[in-house]
């Protein structure tokens, strides 16, 4: 095989035209006729369509042909088959969309699963370590001692510790806490081990109104129930690690983009879960012979306290949202009485 190209010795800045011949004792260089250079191995660079494919010695030097056609002998079988799929419009078409197919379920089918999966399989321990951690990293940022007076948290302990008895089956461990949260406001999370953190904001908010306020603990319970918290985190780490190992250890805009993906998709997984505790406390009301619409209610004077808009008839605003909307979150509240 003769083949022409140019030639970059190693620690020079100049090049040379030469002609390449190789054999099977290995590769010979020739500049006028005369031998230049010889060598036993060689290896092939990348190999992309519409690119000369160049060649590199032992010793550091390089070999790139003047045709972007040539293709060397040992280029892989694989390496030809992608050459061929690139230079085939319709190839390479169906190879994107199930590229994009792929992707949509990894991120939205098998790391979802995967994670419901890994969350049931975790050991209680790690949900209580998780848990401990999670508070206490809240309890410096956000949370303060609660100013609650001691009748109105014994009221709503009560309140708490008597219908967890009524309700079937509840998840173990379920522990409610006060907290004063001037920077979250009226809110309630719960933890994977049970922990549910009730702020202040949200008691004084529902003071009049124990049914409203019972609903928005059993949506809590339900979040224990269905082990959301560690999904989430099992969920949000999976879709990390996709994402870099697609698009490798890039820098600047690409951690932007990355850490966009990985945000975007947990907000999705959070919209599925706060749907399912939505169902679980609607349940659970009626079971425990109440209406329904007290969540409703709870969902109401939340969205007024936080001055959100009900319909929140934006698209956008509908999908950037972690949450339902709450006209979604009332009307399912009157259907299910």
């Amino acid at each position: 095989m003769h083949v022409s190209g140019i030639y970059y010795p190693k620690n020079q800045s100049q090049s040379k035209d030469v002609e390449l011949r190789l054999s099977e004792l290995g590769v010979t260089l020739y500049e006028y006729g005369s031998v230049l250079a010889q060598y036993s191995e060689y290896q092939q660079g990348q190999q992309i369509t519409g690119l000369p494919v160049e060649i590199s010695f032992e010793d550091g030097s390089r070999f790139v042909p003047h045709s972007t056609a040539h293709r060397w002998p040992s280029q892989s079988t694989w390496d030809a088959w992608v050459e061929k799929v690139e230079r085939h419009k319709l190839a390479l078409l169906c190879c994107v969309v199930m590229s994009a197919v792929f992707v949509w379920l990894l991120f939205f089918k098998i790391i979802p699963s995967g994670a419901a999966a890994a969350a049931k399989a975790l050991p209680d321990s790690v949900k209580q370590a998780t848990s401990e951690q999670t508070l206490k990293a809240i309890e410096l940022i956000y949370l303060e001692p609660t100013q609650l007076a001691t009748d109105q948290q014994q009221h709503i302990q009560s309140l708490w510790q008597s219908h967890i008895k009524r309700i079937d089956n509840p998840p173990p461990n379920l522990i409610l806490h006060h907290y004063q949260a001037p920077e979250i406001g009226a809110n309630a999370f719960a933890l994977p081990d049970g922990q549910v953190v009730l702020t202040d904001e949200l008691a004084e908010l529902l003071k009049d109104n124990d049914t409203a306020l019972l609903a928005i603990l059993l949506h809590e319970i339900g979040h224990v129930e269905h082990q959301h918290g560690i999904t989430l985190a099992a969920q949000s780490a999976g879709a990390s690690v996709a994402l870099a190992l697609m698009f490798g250890d890039l820098e600047g805009f690409a951690e932007i983009v990355l850490g966009t993906g990985s945000t975007l998709l947990q907000q999705q997984f959070s919209r599925d879960m706060e749907r399912e505790a939505d169902s679980y406390a609607l349940e659970q009301l009626s079971n425990l012979g109440y209406s329904p619409t007290a969540f409703a209610e709870a969902m109401q004077a939340l969205a007024e306290e936080h001055k959100m808009d009900s319909e929140l008839g934006n698209t956008l605003l509908q999908y950037m949202s972690s949450h339902p909307s709450v006209s979604e979150r009332i009307e399912r509240a009157k259907q299910a009485q």
